[in-house]
């Protein structure tokens, strides 16, 4: 007998970044692979995009359901429950943490990392939403039928911070589909269009504070200060609007003619500037997967990374690896890739075999397991 099970796709759409792509990825394939059971997709018209709504309309099992009810809103703890209790759903995937507080029914959470209980917001403001943010986690892990997390570094972390039951959490790894077709003059115009004319290192993600940006681009300039190397360092990515002032901060070097911020970029953009990086840099400070890497990985890119427990866990040796906290690490690291040129073919060899590890279609096929166990 079927059953009725709701994907909650509100965050949906790149420009919620890693876990919009999540979203997206894994629910499409879920209804490739699941012809059986019903599917309600729960989305907000003003956050979806359209093109990812209408994808979704071609599988004869799934049945958009519009709600005007916006993620990490007020609304969300009351109107949506209304909205999930009167279709009387069997079980609901929500893809983030934030599981409305009085949903009483069959639930599966995936809980990406633990970064807001390890780097809060610094501003007054966000000191109620912290708390706030911490009871939604905490009554998420404690009520779920299962917790997903992407690493194993992850599950650790949920546990030591949520007290979670390690037999209550199920490692799935992402996947990436980005794809790596691009023609040569696509890559071309993108790099005219950003005035990419000398080598560059790739940066993707957020301009927020965990990603430790300020840092990279300080790296980068004493690189540039001691080598006296004609490089370019690409950050593309959107500003993060509660902490504008990275940006500014993070042009504060002597080299800053030699950065390059594209802002949001679209996934045609996103694969001519992999296609024609160097090599892909992140100093970030905490990481539930580290996604924009294994997009890297895929393009044959090594990668320059911060040493942390989970970047060794998912890109292994297809990394070098530096001290995020010392810039004057990043920058020495910069320089070893650049000027060993065989240490820079073995890594590279090592990237793209590293990335056939990601599949989405596996992600899924675990997920949907998942699924089948708990209903």
């Amino acid at each position: 007998m079927a059953k009725r099970i709701g994907l909650d796709i509100r965050i949906f759409g790149s420009m919620n970044g890693g876990i919009g792509r999540y979203a997206f990825e894994l629910f499409t394939r879920i209804l490739e692979l699941d012809k059986e059971n019903r599917y309600f997709l729960f989305y907000n018209k003003k956050n979806v995009d359209f093109k990812d709504l209408e994808s979704f309309k071609k599988f004869p099992n799934a049945e958009p359901v519009e709600t005007s009810v916006r993620h990490y809103s007020i609304a969300e703890q009351s109107l949506f429950v209304k909205t999930l209790n009167d279709l009387n759903l069997d079980l609901v995937h929500f893809p983030n943490f934030n599981v409305p507080f009085f949903y009483k029914k069959p639930y599966v959470v995936t809980i990406h990392d633990m970064v807001h209980h390890k780097i809060s917001g610094n501003k007054k403001s966000h000191l109620l939403h912290f708390y706030a943010y911490k009871k939604i986690i905490e009554n998420a892990a404690i009520k779920a039928k299962k917790i997903i997390t992407i690493s194993d570094f992850s599950k650790q972390e949920i546990i030591k911070y949520l007290n979670a039951d390690p037999q209550k959490i199920s490692v799935i790894y992402e996947g990436t589909s980005l794809g790596t077709n691009v023609e040569e003059s696509f890559v071309a115009e993108v790099k005219k269009r950003y005035l990419l004319s000398r080598p560059y290192f790739l940066f993707v993600g957020v301009l927020e504070r965990k990603k430790n940006i300020i840092n990279l681009t300080r790296g980068f300039d004493y690189f540039l200060q001691k080598y006296k190397l004609n490089v370019d360092l690409v950050i593309a990515g959107k500003i993060d609007k509660h902490y504008p002032e990275i940006k500014h901060k993070a042009m504060d070097i002597k080299h800053q003619n030699h950065l390059v911020f594209t802002g949001y970029v679209d996934d045609d953009e996103l694969r001519a500037l992999y296609k024609g990086a160097y090599a892909y840099a992140s100093a970030s400070l905490h990481e539930g997967f580290g996604l924009p890497g294994v997009e890297a990985l895929s393009f044959g890119l090594p990668l320059l990374v911060s040493n942390l427990p989970v970047f060794n866990e998912v890109y292994d040796n297809a990394a070098l690896y530096f001290n995020p906290l010392d810039p004057k690490d990043i920058g020495e690291k910069m320089n070893l890739l650049v000027r060993d040129n065989q240490f820079y073919s073995q890594v590279q060899e090592k990237s793209h075999s590293r990335s056939l590890f990601f599949d989405w279609n596996k992600t899924a096929r675990e997920t949907l397991a998942i699924y089948k166990q708990n209903l």
